[in-house]
């Protein structure tokens, strides 16, 4: 089973069930639950994905629409460092990536409110989980939950070792995810491109 499927286990039990017991007492109630099945098994997916390891490049943590693109200042990164947000819609994958190789320094949930992830200020007010990494560069992504998405999930603890691509956690139901980069990179993506976490190059070095 994989770490994606695995977030649904409880879910996916009682509405086999349900489907089991309306169908046997009124067929066609039976289709409701049956729907919320198949969608739960389509949004869960994971497809299997043949990372190419680039030390010169920033891989997308996720897949989506590239929202916003701009510099911010970030202690961890540096100042003038390019931040960009990535929305996933319910119909996306959301398992997210590391953007580089590296060791995650530190790695944080911040509770908070569920504004829609496409608000402005969703990223600064809504519960969120930070993952600090650090290889050849330093790296900040943030799983920021919204209004269908209320809880991020992670797969990785501080210290460990990831591959560039390497599966970092998730978010349920569609929502935002941020990576943020050093300047001296230049970003490859615009807003409304549509992106693939591990497969979809967002910077490159200068």
């Amino acid at each position: 089973m994989n770490h994606a499927f695995s977030q649904a286990k409880t879910e996916v039990i009682v509405l086999v069930l349900l489907t089991a017991v309306l169908a046997w007492i009124y067929p066609v109630l039976g289709l409701i639950p049956l729907a919320l099945l198949a969608f739960l098994l389509y949004f869960y997916r994971d497809p299997q994905r043949q990372v190419r390891e680039n030390p010169g490049v920033i891989l997308a943590p996720a897949d989506g629409t590239v929202t916003r693109v701009t510099t911010v200042p970030c202690e961890y990164v540096g100042q003038g460092s390019w931040q960009v947000s990535i929305f996933m819609s319910p119909l996306n994958v959301h398992v997210n990536r590391s953007p580089i190789a590296g060791a995650v320094e530190s790695l944080s949930h911040h509770p908070g409110r569920y504004l829609p992830a496409m608000n402005p200020e969703a990223p600064m007010v809504n519960e969120k989980r930070i993952y600090l990494i650090k290889g050849k560069i330093r790296v900040k992504v943030v799983q920021v939950a919204g209004i269908m998405a209320r809880r991020t999930v992670s797969w990785v603890k501080e210290g460990q070792e990831l591959a560039q691509g390497d599966k970092i956690g998730l978010i349920k139901l569609g929502s935002c995810t941020q990576v943020t980069f050093p300047s001296g990179y230049k970003v490859s993506v615009t807003e409304g491109d549509k992106v693939q976490g591990g497969l979809t190059i967002i910077g490159e070095e200068s």
